[in-house]
């Protein structure tokens, strides 16, 4: 993957899966896997193993990883999915939403 159009703090909107048109906040990307970690969308249970602080051990519900192809950015103004483009403005590169034209933000 090149560029990432999905960066951590964007809020996504699942597009398949058992999660589907549930929306959460991305809370890590992993670019070279082509995978983002979003806020209680694909809840996993996980069991600890026991440790001196808990020796019972425990369970978990962890966020799982979701393919990226499987997210789509929501756009702020309208509150819909939309597709990310890339333009450079002042010299700067810029994310934008294509459904609306507004700029996302300013890194890249």
């Amino acid at each position: 993957m090149s560029v990432s159009r999905i960066r951590k703090g964007d809020t996504v909107m699942v597009l398949a899966g058992k999660d589907r048109g549930r929306t959460g906040k991305v809370i890590k990307v992993l670019t070279k896997k082509g995978k983002v970690v979003v806020e209680n969308i694909n809840i996993a249970r996980k069991h600890q193993r026991p440790t001196q602080e808990t020796p019972q051990g425990s369970i978990i519900d962890k966020p799982m990883p979701l393919d990226m192809s499987n997210v789509m950015v929501v756009d702020k103004t309208k509150n819909e999915p939309t597709r990310v483009g890339r333009k450079q403005v002042h010299g700067k590169w810029m994310r934008y939403a294509k459904r609306s034209g507004e700029i996302m933000d300013s890194r890249s």
